[in-house]
């Protein structure tokens, strides 16, 4: 199995450059993902994998599905008067066809990329760009 699949890089922002565009593109992607996505700001988004929901708004921050305790009514088992974030991902995955996306797995949560601009580890490649297109499967009649 190839290593780089599962792990990131392992440094953060360290020129003052970085650290100063870091600033920047935070700031746009709290005003922006916060609100509308929930971002949890770790740094490694999957929010194009995890139909448009953070998956770090689990109360385990679990990136590759659920726990195995949510209820059979799709409650999640830490706030019961809650719907499983994994639940909502897949019923809002088949909704807009992104469900095979969902099929692969996730790579171990970097913690040295907390709180860093998740747009700027993709330019300096230290994360995965967003899957923006998926393609469909035609159905055969």
């Amino acid at each position: 199995m190839n290593r780089n699949r599962l792990f990131t890089h392992d440094r953060g922002p360290r020129k003052f450059w970085e650290r100063a565009l870091s600033f920047v593109m935070l700031t746009g992607e709290n005003c922006f993902k916060v609100p509308v996505f929930g971002c949890q700001r770790c740094g490694e988004c999957l929010l194009s994998h995890t139909a448009f929901i953070c998956c770090q708004r689990c109360p385990k921050r679990l990136r590759n599905g659920p726990c195995g305790g949510t209820r059979d009514n799709g409650h999640c088992e830490v706030f019961p008067e809650r719907f499983c974030v994994w639940y909502r991902i897949h019923r809002r995955a088949r909704f807009l066809g992104r469900n095979t996306l969902l099929n692969s797995t996730e790579r171990i949560h970097n913690w040295k990329l907390e709180k860093t601009s998740a747009w700027l580890n993709v330019f300096t490649r230290r994360i995965p760009p967003p899957t923006l297109f998926v393609k469909r499967r035609r159905h055969e009649s």
